[in-house]
């Protein structure tokens, strides 16, 4: 199941309502909540679920905050210049101390281009709302911590805001377990149900109980909402806010964490550690990067004996600073990875908090018997504060492979090049100019910017960080063909015939039908960490016949590996022809199996609909996959058994 999937899963059955506008690449969790209303689902509220789409995201963020206010567990879906449309609306559902869950699809906002794909600019422009905001790194947390977003959010009476990387999770199908309805039912209960107020200022406005989702559109129970304030009022009631609202949120989210753990077994916290106890360096982040960073450090301690941790910022507000404060003290390195640039600013998002902790803890140091900051670490030496390193990197999903990860551990060694802030997995020039052409503009270019090389760094190497016993596919289609349906149920056939785990992403690009597409799937007896297009492949299948006009096919192919190709063509002769004599080369030297069908003329000979046709060739390369990949020998399948699994 992908993440945006994964999340409605989650909300229908919990929420009663949802306004929404619709915003790659959140859309479907949109239109998912539609379905379900449509259907006449029935949350665990015993209610059918409301849908509103209005004209815009301004507009859905006031649906929501009205939904919200007549005591339904409500939610929205929204990413990129959606978030930023509907900014100004999240104020007032602070101020209004409304509990509904904003959830984000977080993509890179319009700059010199369009791009629709993963970024933190969203995330990170609605960050003075008031919102508390947490990130998923992965399709698990992205349910869970949709759940428990709900709970901090109805303890606290504060909105939230759940994030998830665009495409990159959303989009990403993986492995999980899938919360059940009475879980859902026990954590979270009913809107209607009579709580303990857990917060001395609630219990001032409301008693010693209250109703779990407050009604502030009540027509028994009117309350004045919306109001002017002037000089002599307006402060009061925005500073008030602090002592008597925010400074809860921390405890109340702490809380919330430990009691989705009692019920499941699975721990959230705010700041999540991996091998971190021992770490002379961290790699710190967000989102669908720390998977992948874990992966990294557990290769660089075989491998190296560099002692490498990972820490997963869960919660970015309220900023955890308690916990930061602790984990980073007498590290040798931190590299604070973020994926989004801030034009001007001195620092980047995730960066300027964690100066502000550090030089919060220091300040501690100054005067070990009065603290300034007694909720914070004590740094009593210089020695206690790491060397802090910046790097942006993946922005518009730029691909990110482990030897990004690898350059910026390296860059913290004493033999690194040490750079405090840095890009990762791009090149302002390149090494080796495609062109006598474009070496003159490079020639230019570094002339009037002779540093500009050094902002990007290169890790030493590209390891292969796939577990043991994996299969990885990348498929080479046409937009329009049917490829990711293709993948989805190659994925699925896969995890029901052999119980694996499966991680199966499409290279989504703004191309039209018509144009060439990737999809990678991976499956694997064991978790799939890596979050990265595939340079290390078992099995290419190309339903796309021209794909060698355009594209290396056989990039990142293994040696001995499998390669299908389309094609009309039904002599071995023919078909070594139509390969063009590089790739015929590369396929000798690889030891490639070669393997050839006419997928299309299977298709027309089950379907008369053209549509239809096309995607129906997909099927036929399932079957050519199975027959002519190493998983039947591997996993020791039998065609009786994995036939029933395909027809089921």
């Amino acid at each position: 199941m992908d993440g945006n999937t994964a999340v409605i899963e989650c909300e229908r059955e919990s929420s009663d309502a949802a306004g929404a506008y619709p915003i790659t690449p959140s859309t479907q969790m949109g239109e998912y909540w539609a379905e379900a209303a449509a259907s006449g689902h029935i949350n665990i509220s015993g209610r059918p679920l409301i849908f509103v789409e209005p004209e815009g995201e301004h507009a859905a963020a006031a649906v929501t905050a009205g939904l919200s206010m007549t005591g339904l567990r409500a939610a929205n879906f929204s990413s990129g210049q959606g978030i930023a449309y509907m900014h100004e609306s999240l104020y007032a559902a602070v101020g209004k101390r409304l509990t509904y869950v904003l959830n984000v699809g977080a993509r890179a906002m319009t700059k010199s281009t369009l791009n629709v794909h993963a970024g933190h600019d969203d995330y990170h422009c609605v960050d003075d709302a008031g919102f508390f905001q947490l990130f998923a790194k992965n399709v698990q947390s992205a349910a869970d911590l949709n759940i428990i977003s709900h709970r901090i959010a109805e303890l606290a009476l504060n909105p939230g805001i759940i994030a998830q990387d665009g495409f990159l999770t959303t989009h990403l199908i993986e492995s999980f377990k899938v919360p059940e309805r009475e879980l859902i039912a026990e954590y979270l209960g009913l809107p209607e149900d009579i709580i303990e107020t857990p917060t001395p200022a609630q219990r001032i406005l409301y008693g010693d109980t209250r109703r779990r989702i407050p009604l502030l559109w009540d027509v028994d129970n009117p309350v004045m909402a919306g109001l002017v304030q002037n000089q002599d009022s307006y402060m009061q009631s925005v500073a008030s806010q602090r002592p008597y609202f925010f400074d809860h949120v921390q405890g109340l989210t702490d809380r919330a964490f430990e009691e989705f753990y009692k019920l499941t077994g699975r721990r959230y916290e705010r700041v999540m550690g991996y091998r971190t106890e021992d770490a002379d360096y961290l790699i710190l982040g967000q989102g669908s990067v720390v998977p992948s960073a874990e992966a990294v450090a557990d290769y660089l301690r075989e491998t190296r004996g560099i002692k490498v941790g990972v820490v997963d910022l869960v919660m970015f507000r309220p900023f955890p600073s308690d916990l930061l404060g602790k984990v980073l003290k007498g590290r040798k390195g931190v590299a604070v990875l973020e994926r989004l640039d801030q034009p001007l600013a001195v620092d980047l998002p995730l960066m300027r908090e964690i100066r502000a902790v550090v030089a919060r803890c220091l300040e501690n140091g100054r005067d070990p018997k009065r603290l300034a900051h007694p909720e914070l670490e004590v740094y009593r030496e210089l020695a206690d504060a790491p060397a802090l390193y910046s790097g942006s990197f993946g922005m518009g999903s730029r691909d990110l492979q482990p030897e990004g990860l690898v350059a910026a551990v390296e860059n913290m060694m004493p033999a690194g090049k040490q750079k405090k802030m840095f890009y990762l997995s791009i090149d302002f020039l390149r090494d080796k100019p495609i062109s006598p052409k474009q070496e003159a503009y490079q020639q230019t270019i570094e002339e009037a910017y002779p540093n500009v090389r050094e902002l990007a760094i290169r890790g030493s190497e590209n390891p292969n960080l796939m577990p043991k016993g994996s299969i990885s596919v990348r498929f080479h289609s046409v937009g329009g063909w049917g490829a990711i349906t293709t993948g989805k149920n190659l994925a699925m056939t896969l995890f029901d015939l052999l119980g694996y785990h499966i991680k199966a992403n499409p290279k989504y690009g703004s191309e039209k039908k018509g144009q060439p597409t990737t999809y990678y799937l991976s499956v694997a007896p064991e978790p799939i960490r890596i979050n990265c297009e595939y340079f290390f492949v078992d099995v290419v299948m190309s339903p796309d016949p021209n794909v060698f006009h355009h594209t290396n096919a056989l990039a990142g192919l293994k040696e001995g590996g499998v390669f299908i190709l389309q094609t009309e063509q039904t002599a071995p002769e023919k078909v070594w022809q139509e390969i063009p004599p590089l790739f015929q080369q590369k396929i000798l030297d690889q030891k490639i199996k070669v393997f050839y069908l006419d997928a299309f003329k299977i298709a027309r000979e089950e379907a008369s609909d053209t549509e239809l046709q096309l995607r129906m060739q997909g099927i036929a390369f399932q079957g050519a996959f199975f027959a002519a990949s190493p998983l039947k020998e591997q996993a020791g399948l039998d065609d009786a058994t994995l036939l029933k699994a395909i027809r089921d």
